[in-house]
């Protein structure tokens, strides 16, 4: 956890706010209803409100609670294991958290593992029957950039709904949309597919049963024609996380995207991409080849 930086973080803050993006109404909206319960917590002595979206995603690698409100503010617990309990939070330990505004400078992440950086989740129940946890959390986050401090007080989850793990429902029914992939010659399947626009930025995600996720970040005006996946670039981006919380893999300067057409009138695109995706820190890269998407936005 020491070797993760800003930037492989920010691979998952940019994930976990579109793969849990109101996108998500739309794609779930057969018969399907999205409740919130309470989330909300104190930061810098400003009140925070996960009025937006809240996510707590359960797989084998652990827990995710994720929130964001309506003025951009995201706020991620991630924890590896799913179990009522206290966890500590700081440099050297596995569960960790961030604080990114998604609408802002996405290069501003404050993080639980640096430098003084420190604090406690707690897990207090989960209802199995009715997929609902409850839990408490507070710390002070670093940025690792200036070392300037974020602040979190009084954060209460209570009641919010979860998906996966143990008795988990039926995953929902995945929309007309098409993502599709090939990973390390393993096909890209996801059960649910995501879609959104913000900050004139267009973004294509998709997850896998197992908690495998895929993104694609491009201009909302993108014309048709090739372009090259560089996540330094901060405009054309290809994100993969395979299963597991500290692995960002994203594309970097190795990769196509190509826009086949692109309806603007009916937010209707269709394309191809391949890249490789590289880990920030370290780990092995993942080949991400006969990638194709045809989606529908709003």
């Amino acid at each position: 956890m020491k070797s993760l930086l800003p930037r492989n973080l920010l691979a998952a803050a940019l994930f976990l706010f579109v793969s849990c993006s109101k996108e998500m109404s739309k794609e779930l909206s057969h018969n399907v209803v999205i409740t919130q319960g309470n989330f909300y917590a104190t930061v810098d002595g400003n009140q925070w409100n996960a009025d937006s979206l809240q996510l707590i995603l359960v797989n084998n690698n652990g827990v995710t609670i994720s929130g964001l409100s309506k003025t951009g503010a995201e706020i991620s617990i991630l924890i590896p294991e799913f179990k009522t309990g206290t966890y500590t939070l700081n440099a050297s330990s596995l569960p960790f958290s961030f604080y990114v505004n998604v609408f802002g400078n996405l290069t501003d992440v404050y993080y639980s593992n640096s430098g003084s950086a420190a604090g406690t989740v707690t897990i207090a129940s989960i209802d199995t029957l009715n997929h609902l946890v409850s839990g408490s959390f507070q710390f002070t986050l670093v940025n690792p950039s200036d070392n300037s401090t974020k602040s979190v007080t009084s954060g209460i989850f209570s009641y919010v709904p979860y998906s996966g793990g143990s008795g988990n429902s039926t995953p929902p029914p995945v929309s007309t949309d098409t993502l599709k992939a090939n990973a390390d010659g393993n096909p890209f399947s996801p059960f649910q597919i995501t879609t959104n626009v913000a900050s004139n930025q267009l973004v294509i995600a998709g997850i896998t049963t197992d908690g495998t996720t895929m993104a694609l970040l491009m201009p909302a005006n993108i014309t048709t024609g090739s372009y090259n996946l560089d996540f330094g670039t901060g405009i054309y981006i290809g994100i993969y996380n395979p299963p597991g919380v500290t692995i960002g893999l994203v594309s970097q300067a190795n990769g196509t995207l190509n826009i086949i057409s692109h309806d603007v009138v009916a937010k209707r695109i269709i394309g191809t991409f391949s890249f490789i995706a590289t880990p920030i820190s370290s780990g092995t890269p993942v080949t991400i080849t006969e990638g194709y998407f045809s989606v529908s936005y709003q």
